[in-house]
């Protein structure tokens, strides 16, 4: 079984701010037992501030100290890691990404080869966000959203996302055991050393969940990954949905959209019947993109599809404007993921 793991800061930090070298070998324990049953781990791992946080005893103020702190922290996070998996005989790999690692098709496909070869050779891949250099339009936001991307691409079977809670909880502070939109649920807020809460977990396990992954939100200090992979679940379970194809998938759920589509009832209808999307159908767009960037379709204010585009929002423009009804496709059906109906 392929599974991606995620860990967030507020597991693998003790009370005192540093990083709990105790659960990473924890972490090191169950994952290679995992690998040696033949399954493959990927691991998503936060902590890189909290680990420049105990060497420099400051968390930083501004947004340069910050990513001063996780340039640290991450080689402290590593080390540990490193020395960890070594007691189980594992070797370890880093991996640091950004959103346009993402949004990029070539270097998405350069990044899930990469992890590819690193599987072949028996080696961990442990990835987290590359905060040291991400600005405002490089992050993915939190290492839950990376984790969804990186379950995404790799058509992984399961994500579990550890936090520090036992799973989606509802106001009476119950586990919701199969997640459902229409319960209330209580509002957790965000963590201490954490960039988001139980929504952003929330979010990206429905993210990839709707890909075709089995997503878990549980909590890791009961982690039993053996278990969890046999089938044993405790916490919140996502179910999946059909698993659409490989660029699909990129194109609904990981691929940045570079502007937008307003189409009508008569292009929605034939969207959902898995049709193209002709120029009949558009009735303006927003943004500035290219051949093959990413798009948002919209209907009456609604996103109900992403896709790839055969033509710039210079052309799609010129062809609102003339009111020219050719049958040449705006987007093929082969590039369009349906998100709702």
């Amino acid at each position: 079984m392929k599974c991606v793991v995620k860990f967030g800061s507020n597991l693998l930090v003790g009370k005192d701010g540093k990083i709990d070298e105790s659960f990473i070998e924890r972490i090191a324990s169950e994952v290679s037992r995992a690998m040696d049953a033949g399954h493959e781990i990927f691991i998503v791992s936060s902590g890189a501030r909290a680990g420049g946080y105990g060497i420099l005893k400051s968390k930083g103020a501004k947004l340069s100290e910050k990513q001063a702190l996780c340039a640290i922290g991450q080689i402290e996070l590593m080390k540990i890691y490193s020395e960890k998996f070594q007691k189980f005989g594992k070797v370890v790999s880093q991996l640091l990404l950004t959103r346009e690692d993402f949004s990029n098709r070539k270097r998405f496909i350069n990044i899930m080869n990469t992890i590819d070869s690193l599987k072949h050779f028996g080696v961990v891949p442990i990835i987290n966000e590359n905060d040291t250099v991400a600005t405002e339009e490089m992050k993915v936001g939190d290492n839950d959203t990376l984790s969804a991307y990186l379950s995404i691409g790799l058509k992984a079977d399961i994500l579990v996302l550890f936090s520090v809670v036992d799973g989606v909880l509802d106001q009476e502070g119950n586990v919701i055991d199969e997640f459902d939109e229409r319960k209330i649920i209580a509002n957790l807020g965000s963590t201490n050393w954490g960039s988001g809460g139980i929504a952003t977990k929330i979010k990206a396990a429905q993210m990839a969940s709707d890909a075709g992954v089995t997503s878990i939100i549980t909590n890791g200090k009961k982690m039993n990954l053996t278990k969890m992979l046999n089938g044993e679940v405790e916490g919140t379970n996502f179910r999946p949905s059909k698993r659409p194809n490989a660029k699909k998938a990129w194109i609904g759920f990981v691929a940045k959209p570079k502007g937008k589509i307003y189409v009508d009832e008569g292009a929605k209808a034939a969207i959902f019947n898995g049709k193209s999307l002709l120029p009949v159908g558009v009735i303006s767009c927003e943004g500035k993109f290219s051949k093959d960037d990413t798009v948002e379709i919209i209907n009456k204010d609604q996103t109900i599809a992403m896709a790839a585009v055969n033509c710039s929002s210079r052309v799609v423009e010129n062809t609102i404007k003339r009111k020219l009804k050719g049958h040449d496709e705006i987007c093929h059906a082969d590039k369009i993921m349906v998100l709702m109906k």
